[in-house]
């Protein structure tokens, strides 16, 4: 057993938690030297040493699921493993202008998030990955979205895999991607006197939704979003030349969000996961989350904002295999 230590260069403190790490340390800075590990060398070695996933485990199953949040149903993906005993369940929230697939991994046709549910239930773990209002299936219109509605839509996912006997209800942890992470960090505060949360996850991690938002569109396109008049669609290209356009609402509620007070007043274990090639959440932004407590633990990986679906499986499985590592080693 090792004591994750990354970031050290940061300052931040380790997490008391600790993981059984593979036959390659996956963080790529250690201490105050970073270390030049040549990214495919690393990677072939990785999958030569280390099998996937899903040659370890078992079978899983697949599902799609529905429920109402705020008079709309929403879909989901369910992906459990093939065995009786209930089972830990993460809920997985989706990046802006994503969906609950995610993106496509390079070299393949299969995406991000059905391969990590897919190889977690074969290791034990379920997870339920949710469409917000308006994408890939869910009702609702998407220029409608708000970050606010968005988390009453995690709290439903919760509300209705609590109901569920096949889950482990002391075992629920929430997983959110670049948007997402925003939305988990803000459920998991809202659930701390209702539903245990185990812990949460955070990839790509946003810190501060007025700040991220406001850099992205640019303080003009901000302003006009709060003047507008209440059903106007306010638009703007955003990361990756992708047009945006949301109402009033939407830009109102950015500055109720706030990732690092959040993740502070939750408390609980949380893993934060950053790309050394993100642009968009850079890995020296995390160091915000320095102030959230000594519960966080840091781990980055030689991947972009997409978590390694724009390298190939290879990335995708040693980031989703430490995730899982560290998600299975919590007390």
């Amino acid at each position: 057993m090792s004591r994750i230590r990354s970031y050290l260069q940061l300052g931040v403190r380790p997490s008391s938690q600790t993981v059984p790490m593979g036959s390659f340390v996956s963080i790529l800075r250690l201490g105050r030297r970073r270390v030049d590990i040549l990214p495919a060398v690393f990677l072939l070695a990785f999958s030569y040493l280390c099998p996937p996933l899903l040659a370890a485990g078992g079978s899983s199953l697949e599902r799609t699921v529905s429920f109402m949040a705020d008079d709309f149903r929403i879909v989901g993906t369910l992906t459990e493993p093939n065995s009786p005993e209930p089972s830990p369940i993460v809920v997985i929230l989706h990046g802006m202008g994503g969906n609950r697939h995610g993106p496509t991994i390079r070299g393949t046709s299969v995406p991000l998030f059905r391969t990590v549910a897919r190889n977690w239930a074969a290791r034990g773990v379920a997870s339920l990955t949710i469409s917000t209002g308006g994408r890939g299936g869910s009702e609702g219109d998407y220029v409608d979205m708000t970050l606010e509605r968005r988390v009453n839509e995690a709290l439903a996912a919760i509300d209705w895999i609590v109901a569920q006997p096949k889950f482990d209800k002391e075992k629920i942890s929430i997983l959110g991607h670049s948007q997402g992470t925003l939305v988990a960090a803000s459920a998991a505060r809202r659930l701390k006197a209702q539903v245990p949360v185990q812990s949460v996850i955070l990839w790509a991690p946003q810190s501060n939704a007025l700040e991220v938002y406001k850099r992205s569109m640019g303080i003009k396109i901000y302003e006009k979003g709060l003047q507008s008049e209440q059903n106007e669609i306010v638009s703007w290209y955003g990361v990756g030349g992708q047009l945006r356009k949301f109402k009033r609402a939407f830009f109102t509620g950015l500055r109720d969000f706030n990732a690092v007070m959040d993740i502070g007043a939750f408390g609980g274990p949380t893993l934060i996961v950053t790309g050394l090639r993100d642009r968009w959440s850079p890995s020296w932004r995390a160091a915000e989350f320095k102030a959230s407590g000594d519960q966080c633990t840091f781990l980055e990986f030689d991947v972009g904002h997409r978590m390694g679906a724009g390298i190939g499986p290879t990335a995708v499985d040693l980031m989703a295999r430490e995730t899982l590592s560290w998600l299975l080693n919590l007390p």
